[in-house]
């Protein structure tokens, strides 16, 4: 179960992370002080990221693919989302008042655009003032800790990934075992032990899955 949590904590983390991201989109909130409603975007309802959000995307996009990116990954996640939170927690002080920065578009004519009046009346643009902070990710929420708990959740995630790799690298070294140079579940199998058994076949196939995956 160990060797398991080992091998795919960090796409839990990774998986979980981006969803977080997207599901914070920022056209999504109706002007500032509003609570987030559905995906709104001027033509098409494709999905967008908020800008601090961005960055655990990016992050999470390139260590994927690329194995040797990945702890460092985790680190950047870690701060980053640190970060985020400490900034979402101080938005909510009352000395913060978005109504004295926030400003909306002006619509223009019929002629100079490709949208409806229907579509032009429902854009976030045009609808009322829009604070600027919520295109990075930040706005007025309430309560503070519902509007922080998708983060949160992320942080713990991180925390306990660090915490699975740490009890992996003690429990080698009190028994000094060496790493696993292949993500296999049964670290003493490989080809050669395919024929010895039924036993020995499950595991080595086991083992294949989990090295695709």
């Amino acid at each position: 179960m160990r060797r398991l949590l080992e091998l795919h904590v960090l796409k839990m983390v990774a998986i979980y992370t981006v969803w977080v991201a997207l599901e914070e989109v920022p056209g999504g909130v109706r002007g500032w002080g509003a609570q987030p409603g559905p995906p709104e975007v001027l033509t098409h309802p494709l999905p967008q990221v908020s800008l601090m959000n961005f960055l655990l995307v990016l992050l999470w996009a390139l260590a994927m693919p690329y194995c040797r990116f990945r702890r460092m990954a985790s680190c950047l996640s870690t701060v980053w989302t640190c970060i985020i939170i400490v900034c979402k927690m101080l938005y909510q002080l009352e000395i913060v008042d978005p109504s004295q920065y926030s400003s909306n578009c002006t619509q223009p004519l019929a002629n100079d655009t490709n949208l409806t009046p229907e579509e032009l009346g429902n854009s976030t643009l045009y609808r009322g003032p829009v604070d600027p902070a919520n295109w990075f990710g930040i706005r007025k929420g309430f309560p503070n800790l519902g509007y922080i708990q998708n983060h949160l959740q992320v942080l713990l995630l991180l925390v306990f990934e660090a915490v699975v790799y740490r009890r992996q690298q003690y429990h080698r070294k009190q028994h000094q075992l060496v790493s696993p140079v292949t993500e296999t579940i049964f670290e003493d199998i490989s080809i050669e032990h395919l024929d010895l058994g039924l036993v020995s076949c499950a595991k080595y196939f086991i083992n294949y899955f989990y090295y695709k995956f």
